[in-house]
């Protein structure tokens, strides 16, 4: 079945040459009317960080896998992983594809040389058996300092090395994207010539004309990378290239290019404090930083940028505020250097700042009578002392008068010293502890008068 699918392919490839070169090709151009409708088209994707993508992407290979359906190809993406990469622990692993509803396998890892790859391109032929062999490859080479020349020539040795696991493989080469760094274009440049001196009707080999119409600035999201634009003029240029193959249709143009930046906006949290507010938050796959808006609700205030560049998880405390109105906060994902188009924010938290509600204070303990109480006597007078009482703000002392207590006098000590007291046998006192408007129990003491001294 793929035998046959392959002639069809090979049919399409080489009607194409024969218009190109004005020639007339009898028999394979009639192969592309052979009903393939059973046949499945074995893809393998080899790249570096372009192709793999990264936390929060739907990728160009996406992008691809829905224009292949669209075009009634029935395909089976081939490679050993499945993953981005994850940009919140910087390695590979991460599953969390806008939207992963596709079929996601391939052969790319970030960082990736064409010069060296991870897996040597006859070991993914043979365990993975591809039909075409698509690879995007090269610029982390010319980074690194090697040559343009040189790196497009290893073209050469990956077609070799394929062909000698299967010899009728297609092959499409996709330029690389960044033509802005130096070298790329020059790269790019030598694709066309190395690419044409190992392609045979056989096994073809396609350059895909990724760089053409691709901006530093429209079609990235950190000046390296694709973002959803860059992604989709990434795969119609694939697209292109496939069909020259006779797989599936170009690219319809112009091409509908979505909006940038993350799709989903973060959780966050609040909590209120005395004067301030802590919002807490963890960012969306593909968030690297995040943009805090603010409003002061109360007034009916609009939202206004309070903040840029926080982290992709994060807590910040925010003060002063004013205890009893109602603020408003949210948080709007960014990746690299594009913002979200469109409504994409985390769910909006109120905060009211709040005093702090103290606790009751204890309740103040009971009075007690004073204790240990002492006395010293003059002719007219006499000296009282006692133990202070916990919790009294002062004392009371009254003396007894012809059967009722007089209206005595406060003082703040544990003693005291009371003059001009009748001449009489003795006197009878009694003390009680004072807080506020409450006096607790007496405690009486009888003093004997002295005939003479002082006190």
């Amino acid at each position: 079945m793929r035998r046959s699918h392959r002639r069809v392919v090979l049919g399409a490839f080489c009607a194409v040459l024969g218009l190109a070169s004005g020639l007339a090709l009898p028999g394979p151009a009639r192969a592309v009317e052979e009903d393939t409708s059973s046949d499945v088209v074995r893809i393998l994707m080899v790249g570096d960080s372009v192709t793999q993508g990264s936390s929060g992407d739907w990728t160009w290979r996406y992008r691809l896998w829905q224009h292949l359906q669209t075009s009634g190809v029935a395909v089976d993406f081939v490679g050993p992983r499945s993953d981005l990469r994850d940009l919140r622990t910087g390695g590979p692993g991460a599953t969390s594809y806008v939207d992963p509803d596709f079929d996601r396998d391939h052969a790319a890892r970030w960082g990736m040389w064409s010069g060296y790859p991870d897996t040597p391109i006859g070991t993914l032929v043979a365990d993975h058996q591809p039909d075409v062999v698509i690879t995007m490859l090269g610029v982390n080479d010319i980074l690194y300092g090697r040559s343009p020349q040189s790196t497009a020539e290893d073209t050469t040795g990956l077609v070799a090395a394929a062909r000698a696991v299967d010899p009728d493989l297609a092959f499409v080469v996709a330029e690389a994207t960044q033509h802005w760094f130096t070298g790329v274009s020059e790269f790019n440049a030598a694709l066309g010539p190395v690419t044409a001196a190992v392609t045979t009707a056989e096994s073809p080999v396609v350059v895909a004309e990724a760089a053409a119409g691709y901006d530093e600035l429209q079609d990235t999201w950190d000046h390296a990378h694709a973002n959803a634009r860059g992604e989709v003029k990434i795969a119609a240029a694939v697209a292109d290239a496939l069909a020259a193959l006779g797989i599936g249709d170009p690219a319809h143009r112009p091409l509908v290019l979505p909006p940038v930046g993350p799709r989903a906006g973060p959780s966050l949290v609040s909590t209120a404090g005395d004067g301030s507010a802590t919002l807490t938050w963890q960012g969306a796959p593909g968030a690297t930083s995040h943009l805090l808006w603010a409003r002061d609700a109360t007034a009916g205030g609009q939202w206004m940028l309070l903040a840029e560049g926080l982290p992709t998880d994060g807590v910040r405390t925010l003060s002063p505020l004013d205890n009893g109105r109602r603020y408003q906060y949210r948080l709007q994902p960014v990746k690299g250097d594009d913002p979200p188009e469109g409504d994409v924010f985390s769910a909006v938290v109120d905060v009211i700042p709040t005093a702090p509600v103290l606790p009751p204070p204890p309740p103040a303990p009971a009075l007690t009578a004073p204790g240990w109480m002492r006395a010293a006597a003059g002719r007219r007078c006499t000296r009282l002392a006692w133990r202070p009482v916990s919790g009294a703000t002062s004392y009371w002392i009254q003396r007894r008068v012809d059967g009722h207590w007089t209206r005595g006098v406060r003082t703040t000590g544990s003693r005291v010293t009371l003059v001009r007291l009748p001449l009489q046998r003795s006197w009878r006192f009694r003390i009680r502890a004072v807080r506020g408007a409450v006096a607790g129990p007496q405690a009486t003491i009888t003093v004997r008068r002295r005939a003479t001294g002082r006190c």
